[in-house]
């Protein structure tokens, strides 16, 4: 019985997962947690193990094979996931957070001049010496022909 998840077998969940919440982008993503990420992703499947495979019967070897890349095991650990991301909205919301962590800390690793705003006003400046243009609330910007409202 697998106590630790590796992160080969934590791959094939965190690809699962991220096509699940961001939809066909899984895989391209997900091998890139697992080459830019381990940390994360060995967390992710171990989270994913520990509350929805762990006990069932024969997990050990779906995970193998859908690690090996069995397109039948990866189904099956697809139904596993899906029924327990359905039925228990506190494991959706813990899985959630944890793969939205690793999707934006692709997004900024693979993202040139990246970045997030939550809330207020943000400010980017890539060249001290360009022009800063500051809008307020309800600033529009028209570039080409005029909106007519």
């Amino acid at each position: 019985m697998i106590e630790h998840i590796s992160l080969v077998q934590a791959a094939p969940i965190v690809m699962m997962i991220l096509d699940k919440f961001w939809e066909g982008v899984g895989s391209k993503l997900g091998e890139l947690a697992v080459e830019k990420f381990p940390e994360k992703v060995k967390q992710l499947g171990q989270l994913v193990w520990e509350k929805c495979l762990r006990g069932k019967t024969d997990t050990d070897k779906l995970l193998e094979g859908a690690a090996n890349g069995s397109e039948e095991e990866q189904k099956k650990l697809e139904a596993h996931l899906s029924e327990t991301l359905t039925s228990d909205p506190s494991f959706n919301q813990e899985v959630k957070q944890l793969a939205t962590e690793i999707y934006q800390a692709i997004q900024e690793v693979d993202a040139h001049n990246f970045q997030q705003v939550y809330g207020g006003q943000g400010l980017q400046v890539n060249d001290p010496k360009a022009p800063v243009i500051q809008a307020g609330k309800n600033a529009k910007f028209y570039f080409g022909v005029q909106s007519p409202d």
